[in-house]
């Protein structure tokens, strides 16, 4: 692939100089830090609310660390996609109407360099934020309730150990790996950002809803989310359940990337 190198120190440049540098990194530094505070005060929140006497008859447990970082992992499944998912679904159509794309592949740069480097520079850009807010998350946990403790109380750090909260937010990259190359291929394939944003939020619901099933959750990317929030709570599945939909998600990704190029070489560009 030609001008491969020089059209990742592009990307890089793009990223930095436009919006993508503080809205991704803001919002998952702000999930990041709320997110423990939110988890660790929730039954004083309800109490305020509901009152005393009607959350005594809720019997709501004691938050954990091990409800903070699940929390991580659901903010990171909420607000994060969306982001994630525009900032694909707008990276090829954009500049093909803009006519970026003319320019840069007349360089010469071949279209399959002009793809997966769309594709390399936002996994890896997503994948160092995320890792960012994880490190962020798990800090501000510890502040929150304690470095000390086995998990069971509302002191402890428990199941919220680095590695399990590092770990369950790899596997969110997986997942958001697998939302950014279904964008590329849409928006590879559609003019509109729209249509290109839709397809990548319909894929992400779509996998939510197939994580129900047992069987699809263990054997296909379907079971990352899942395998993610198990992950961070320190209830980890087994092996084969965490294996399996990695090896399938990545193996679906290079799938859809190949298929991109397909499509964006039999794209005519203005």
């Amino acid at each position: 692939m030609n001008a491969m190198l020089p059209l990742l120190r592009l990307r890089a440049r793009e990223v930095v100089r436009t919006w993508r540098i503080w809205v991704l990194p803001v919002v998952l530094l702000f999930l990041a830090a709320s997110g423990p505070l939110i988890a660790r005060f929730t039954n004083e929140i309800l109490a305020g609310a509901l009152g005393g006497g009607e959350l005594t008859a809720l019997a709501l447990p004691e938050p954990t660390a091990a409800d903070a970082a699940a929390r991580w992992i659901t903010d990171l499944s909420q607000l994060a996609v969306f982001v994630v998912v525009i900032m694909a679904a707008g990276a090829i159509n954009t500049e093909v109407r803009s006519g970026v794309a003319s320019l840069l592949l007349v360089k010469p740069a071949s279209r399959a360099a002009y793809v997966v480097s769309h594709a390399v520079v936002l996994v890896g850009f997503v994948a160092v934020a995320a890792f960012v807010g994880a490190l962020v998350s798990w800090g501000v946990t510890g502040l929150v309730f304690g470095s000390a403790g086995d998990g069971t109380g509302g002191d402890g750090a428990g199941a919220s150990t680095l590695g399990a909260v590092l770990g369950a937010t790899g596997l969110w990259v997986v997942l958001a790996t697998v939302l950014i190359t279904v964008s590329l291929l849409a928006s590879a394939t559609f003019d509109a950002m729209a249509a290109a944003a839709g397809i990548g939020v319909g894929t992400f619901f779509l996998l939510a809803l197939a994580g129900v099933a047992p069987r699809l959750a263990e054997f296909t990317p379907a079971g990352l989310l899942p395998a993610a929030m198990a992950v961070a709570t320190g209830t980890p599945p087994d092996a084969s359940a965490i294996w399996w939909p990695v090896a399938t998600g990545l193996g679906l990704c290079v799938v859809l990337v190949v298929a991109a190029v397909v499509v964006f070489r039999r794209r005519e560009l203005r």
